[in-house]
């Protein structure tokens, strides 16, 4: 850094979305109801037994609102859609035999509150597209005083996959998929079948429906930022070191790059963390050391 710093020539204005507010969250979400896809078997009494095969997040909904009375605060709506995939099973799980494969999508919001700052400035560049006509507003001062979107901050979302904790079949009202579901039946009498994790009895068909719930965990990240301006020092450009001749050609024979490939030996034979077991030779010294320092030792 020190050879950085000698080399130090200005200092430019350069803009950036400074991030004014953010927060981490771990969210549980409970027995989220599932709607299957047009393609998806139908759930079916005889399916008992249900399991997570995967899911992601497919996509985020964000909205950026102030907050009143409270000025320079944002509420920041989010809505996730997750998009499943879970494999279900009849009675005789146990034997050898695949499951039914259901896909579908779910829907969960959250709200949190950040700091993003005041601003009512619009911007305009150059890049902006004027071809399509804007619409008039009317000449009745309507617009006056009225809250642009312009001023808001960015929300920005960094989320990973989501954990599949546990998947489970619940009954619901009819033609309500979308409530939460009622209680849990109570448990079955001393002696009677039960029903074990991921397993529910069949829904009275007249009253209710059955539907597949899981519940996620869910890691995210929430940014508010907005474009500012700062001046940075600046070193020089950023001028490539790697040479591009010594990637592979286009025109190389395939069996050359490959025959420079190293042979993938843990891949067939995987290694214990921080012991190589190729390196010892446990036994082979009274002394019961291990003289190659490969964590061997006797008995």
């Amino acid at each position: 850094m020190s050879d950085k710093n000698n080399c130090f020539k200005e200092a430019v204005c350069i803009e950036v979305q400074r991030v004014f507010d953010s927060c981490s969250d771990r969210d549980c979400i409970y027995e989220l109801p599932v709607t299957l896809t047009e393609d998806s078997p139908e759930i079916t009494d005889e399916m008992n037994i249900v399991r997570t095969r995967c899911v992601e997040v497919e996509a985020t909904c964000i909205s950026v609102d102030s907050v009143p009375f409270k000025s320079g605060y944002y509420s920041v709506d989010i809505t996730y859609r997750f998009k499943i995939t879970a494999e279900a099973f009849s009675k005789t799980f146990c034997q050898p035999q695949s499951g039914t494969i259901l896909c579908g999508t779910a829907l969960w919001n959250k709200r949190v509150i950040l700091y993003g700052g005041e601003g009512n400035s619009k911007v305009f560049t150059s890049e902006d597209d004027f071809i399509t006509p804007l619409p008039i507003e009317p000449c009745d001062g309507s617009f006056c005083g009225s809250v642009s979107n312009s001023g808001m901050p960015k929300a920005t979302v960094h989320v990973v996959d989501p954990v599949a904790l546990d998947a489970k079949f619940i009954c619901v009202p009819c033609g309500n998929k979308c409530i939460c579901p009622p209680p849990p039946p109570p448990p079955p009498p001393p002696g009677g079948p039960g029903h074990g994790p991921g397993c529910c009895p069949p829904c009275d068909h007249k009253q209710f429906d059955r539907i597949l719930a899981v519940s996620l965990g869910l890691f995210s990240i929430i940014q508010l930022s907005r474009p500012v301006s700062l001046i940075v020092p600046a070193y020089d450009y950023c001028i490539p070191c790697k040479d591009c001749s010594g990637q592979v050609a286009s025109s190389e024979a395939p069996c050359d790059v490959f025959d420079r490939i190293d042979f993938p030996t843990e891949q067939f034979f995987p290694q214990p963390s921080g012991v190589n077991p190729y390196c010892c030779s446990c036994g082979n010294d009274n002394s019961g050391s291990d003289s190659n320092g490969c964590g061997c030792s006797d008995g």
